[in-house]
């Protein structure tokens, strides 16, 4: 059936003309458009680019913006996902180029006045990440460094803030099954003096879940756990007041017994309280296994109770960066200290 009003189907050629030739007037009678002249404030616009192979974003180079006053102390804590040399299909090579854009890309846009990382290579790759920091517009002139029995994934820590002291192990071990174990990472430890006050650091990377032959998994863990957490009650029984975080990668969950024996016992002075990081959409991983296709959470900053009121809470989070899987498998950690 035809609901077309007769009148409108036979006038509407002469409509649809006059409705052009209004607007024709209306665009002869309009001032024309003036292109505004170019100043210091008005940037030209971009010359379109001509169609090339991708090749990884570099970061932009510019000046880092200036800590504001009253903002606090921002402290990084990322596993950056083997930043070193290492077989990758048929040769030995670096990180990729597009893995490194992207992991400079994400600490320069949090602005890390402290970054401690896990699964930096040597004392080179630590060099080599901070050079790309700094052009990057973010420098951090000082460096912590330290190995394990594993001498190919290992701890380091930059600062913006003087390193005032280092009490770094590279020599840990322990004894399970008749076997003695070194600390396969290492321990980092060092004090940063923020001017304000002092700040110190105990770094850890703890065995994976990956089961190997000689001895379980789980409990190479426990007793990394427990090395790391006998150096923690030795720095707070020397000194109880100490402002301590102990962070990296756990590589376990939260109610775990490597977990519990890190943190002590809840009722005691030095107990280590966990806390507890969420990201934009309030959730808690920071880890994808792709093998398993598993999200867990396994990094952490536990600190001291007298950190506990100096947190930030609006600004300590899990950085989830667009590009965080280009970076690495881990989510990195942003907790600000007032």
């Amino acid at each position: 059936m035809n609901h077309r009003h007769p009148i409108f189907s036979k006038n509407a050629p002469r409509l649809v003309g006059a409705f052009f030739f209004m607007l024709l007037l209306g665009a002869c009678k309009a001032e024309p458009a003036q292109t505004p002249d170019w100043t210091e404030a008005t940037s030209p616009p971009p010359a379109e680019a001509p169609a090339t192979e991708q090749q990884p974003v570099e970061p932009e180079k510019k000046e880092a913006p200036s800590p504001i006053e009253g903002e606090g102390v921002r402290f990084m804590a990322y596993n950056v996902y083997n930043y070193l040399t290492m077989r990758r299909g048929q040769t030995e090579a670096p990180k990729p180029e597009e893995e490194k854009a992207a992991l400079v890309k994400i600490i320069v846009a949090e602005r890390p006045d402290v970054l401690g990382v896990c699964e930096i290579g040597s004392r080179a790759d630590l060099m080599d990440l901070q050079e790309r920091l700094k052009e990057a517009g973010l420098p951090l002139a000082h460096a912590e460094h330290i190995c394990g029995s594993d001498g190919t994934r290992c701890l380091g820590l930059l600062s913006r803030f003087p390193i005032t002291a280092t009490n770094s192990q590279d020599n840990l071990s322990y004894e399970l099954q008749g076997i003695t174990w070194g600390l396969r990472r290492g321990l980092l430890d060092a004090t940063v003096d923020t001017g304000d006050r002092k700040l110190r650091f105990v770094g850890c990377h703890l065995k994976s879940k990956r089961e190997i032959k000689d001895a379980d998994q789980e409990l190479i863990r426990q007793s990394e756990a427990q090395l790391v957490r006998d150096h923690a009650e030795q720095i707070l029984a020397q000194n109880p007041d100490e402002m301590l975080l102990v962070y990296g990668d756990f590589n376990d969950t939260i109610k775990t017994k490597s977990l519990s024996i890190l943190k002590g016992h809840y009722k005691a002075r030095n107990h280590l309280a966990d806390y507890y990081f969420t990201d934009s959409r309030g959730e808690l991983w920071t880890h994808f296994w792709n093998y398993q296709d598993v999200y867990s959470r396994f990094d952490y900053i536990l600190h001291t109770r007298n950190l506990r009121a100096l947190i930030d809470g609006e600004n300590s989070y899990i950085v989830d960066h667009e590009d965080w899987r280009t970076a690495s498998d881990h989510r990195a950690l942003l907790m600000t200290i007032k």
